[in-house]
């Protein structure tokens, strides 16, 4: 007789979705779902088989400890791996007055170059090979000094270390610095920037300080930017991100287009995170998890049309989502991660030498409240990762503990954020189970297992692209 492994499961009408700690899943019918807690499934059934391969039963202890011990560890790859990405903050100044964001001539505050040496010395202290440096802002190209100096001080510092340091850079690529692209192309410094959608849509979400168009100030810096890739014959590499106001949901098709009609093909659809300035505008450009979730299906469907079409969009989130579904793969995205990979995935270096557990925590410090403060640039690595902060936003991340989250079907694909949780309820753990960033999170992907439900062969086939 077969016996039975832990696994959560949800009904709806007459089927199960099931799904287990290996990220594993199954439909099954009502009948199915009895016989297996019965222990009445057939051995000569093609649900039995599958039922076995996944993991949900076995019959020989040993060999199933082997099979789900290496299928668990490569769903957990992430957490044998150190801290690999270090936001720096070279200024909080900014050119645009975004309805969700407070950067702005208001605080004008920039890093020195100082500061910016001993965050890179944190950065080569992480027992990793492979570093991204990450330059944010506010508009991070105003600090031209700290942003040339980190690049070659981290080149040189890395090197000496034996290992490989990689450089992003957060604009809005308006005010274009021709000198100044040229030499990002030439360091080899990535891109990314911003796009909330069509003219109308991003002028609202994304204005400029001046009366200016920022959707046309950001294409012609895209273009130009492109150009120079042209010229040095160097392949562009940039990427957009998009974040969702409430004047943006009525937009979901519009948005694919405007990224489609500017030569883009992935997009990053974001909710908006209820902190900082978001948070006390929220009555205004904020909305329910339900209209965000509408919202963010009508863009999936309407990207599952166009792959029909022949025409391949992808999607950030989802793909996040589908690698691990279908391919059971561990994730670096901090917030799709249990525990989340906040100080252990990233760490966010403040203008003033401050260190923060994440971009989020850092965010939140700059609306007064230094909760997820983890030390200063004047620590050392090893320090700043044994921090009380950091042992805390792992513990309280871990899914397989959490309440609500222990039981959802959907915990092997998902992720919490201590942060948002802080800042919308006042504890690192959510006391709710109808949470917003919950309630998104699952929307999501139930409407990704509905599609896989489905079973149709080339919505299937297309899904398996979205993952790779």
């Amino acid at each position: 007789m077969y016996r039975i492994t832990h696994f959560n499961f949800k009904t709806d009408k007459d089927s199960y979705f099931l799904s287990n700690d290996l990220g594993n899943y199954i439909f099954l019918t009502q009948q199915e779902f009895h016989k297996l807690l019965n222990y009445s499934i057939e051995e000569n059934t093609n649900v039995y088989s599958e039922l076995l391969e996944k993991g949900f039963l076995y019959c020989n202890e040993e060999e199933y400890l082997q099979t789900s011990t290496q299928k668990y560890l490569d769903a957990k790859q992430c957490l044998l791996k150190s801290t690999q990405l270090f936001i720096l903050v070279l200024t909080d100044a900014c050119n645009q007055r975004c309805q969700y964001c407070q950067a702005g001539d208001s605080h004008a505050h920039i890093t020195d170059i100082n500061t910016c040496k001993k965050a890179i010395n944190i950065a080569v202290q992480s027992p990793t090979s492979s570093v991204t440096l990450e330059f944010q802002g506010g508009k991070p190209t105003i600090n031209q000094e700290a942003l040339h100096f980190s690049v070659s001080y981290a080149k040189s510092v890395f090197h000496k270390a034996g290992k490989k340091v990689n450089f992003a850079i957060a604009t809005n690529l308006t005010n274009v610095d021709e000198k100044l692209l040229k030499w990002l192309i030439a360091e080899g410094v990535s891109i990314s920037t911003s796009l909330d959608g069509p003219k109308e849509l991003h002028d609202i979400n994304r204005p400029l300080a001046g009366k200016a168009s920022s959707y046309d100030a950001w294409r012609y810096g895209l273009q130009k930017y492109r150009e120079l890739c042209n010229e040095m014959g160097v392949s562009p590499s940039i990427g957009a991100i998009e974040t969702t106001t409430r004047a943006s949901l009525v937009y979901a098709r519009e948005i694919v287009d405007a990224y489609r009609v500017n030569g883009i093909n992935n997009l990053y659809i974001r909710p908006l995170t209820p902190l900082g300035l978001a948070k006390s505008k929220w009555k205004k450009i904020g909305y329910t998890a339900d209209e965000y979730i509408n919202f963010y299906n009508e863009v999936i469907d309407y990207i599952l049309e166009l792959w029909k079409a022949g025409e391949h969009i992808y999607e950030t989130t989802a793909s996040i989502y589908l690698r691990r579904i279908l391919l059971n793969e561990s994730v670096s995205h901090t917030e799709f991660r249990s525990p989340c990979g906040a100080g252990i995935g990233q760490l966010a270096i403040n203008y003033d030498g401050m260190v923060y557990t994440c971009d989020e925590g850092r965010m939140l410090a700059n609306m007064g409240d230094s909760m997820f403060r983890v030390g200063t640039v004047d620590q050392t690595y090893k320090e700043l990762i044994q921090s009380p902060v950091v042992h805390a936003v792992c513990t309280e991340s871990c899914l397989e503990g959490l309440p609500f989250c222990s039981e959802c079907p959907y915990s092997p694909y998902c992720g919490v954020c201590p942060v948002v949780n802080y800042g919308m309820e006042g504890d690192l753990v959510s006391h709710s189970e109808n949470s917003y960033r919950c309630s998104i999170a699952r929307g999501i992907l139930k409407h990704l297992f509905e599609t896989i439900k489905k079973n149709d062969a080339e919505e299937l086939e297309i899904l398996r692209q979205l993952a790779l």
